[in-house]
């Protein structure tokens, strides 16, 4: 079951979000946010993100630009999470962001100083997924690559420097595999950070 309820928001309206049970093993609480809340910003948020990072978001890229609006309200709500509930005696809020999509979440909470222990995952590069889609013969060549030419030309290069910062910043940065480890050490230029995480099931 969802709950539907309104948050305040700085500005002009109040949020859009729901709150629920993620039907998976432990049902952890999971919140969604109505992005269609906060669009208005977009011009805004962007200006903002390129005076702090020079990462700039076209306007054809609706994936990206929805990443954008995510990553604002999530610093946002990290933040007054922190004001309402945290203290001296309790300091410790963990925020795991997962791939390109959530890094704008993790840059914010990096710029504002948010008393946030940042982890970024990636299961594997945006560049890597396009090029090995490109039959480049990726992993022999993998140290070859010119890597903004290539973002360039397949027109992802913002995300892929959405990926490359958020790794670069994150506290901890990790991948899912060995191989994703080995790919985002040439790629994600974070190589004494990476780490691979071992899953196991008991």
């Amino acid at each position: 079951m969802m709950v539907l309820f309104f948050l305040k928001f700085p500005g002009k309206l109040p949020i859009k979000v729901y709150y629920g049970r993620w039907l998976v093993e432990g049902n952890p609480p999971v919140i969604l946010f109505d992005l269609g809340m906060v669009v208005w910003n977009e011009h805004k948020w962007k200006k903002e993100l390129w005076d702090a990072c020079q990462i700039g978001l076209p306007n054809d890229d609706r994936e990206a630009n929805n990443a954008l609006l995510f990553g604002f309200l999530t610093a946002w709500f990290l933040g007054e999470f922190w004001v309402q509930h945290g203290s001296e005696q309790r300091p410790y809020i963990i925020g795991h962001f997962h791939e390109w999509l959530a890094g704008v979440g993790l840059l914010l909470c990096r710029l504002r100083h948010l008393p946030v222990a940042t982890v970024f995952t990636t299961h594997a590069t945006q560049l890597g997924r396009y090029l090995c889609a490109g039959k480049t013969d990726f992993y022999n060549r993998i140290d070859k690559f010119d890597l903004d030419r290539e973002a360039g030309e397949r027109r992802i290069y913002q995300r892929y420097c959405l990926e490359r910062a958020a790794a670069y910043c994150a506290h901890s940065f990790t991948t899912v595999s060995r191989i994703t480890a080995f790919e985002a050490k040439h790629f994600a230029q974070a190589q004494s950070r990476c780490h691979h995480t071992q899953w196991t099931q008991s």
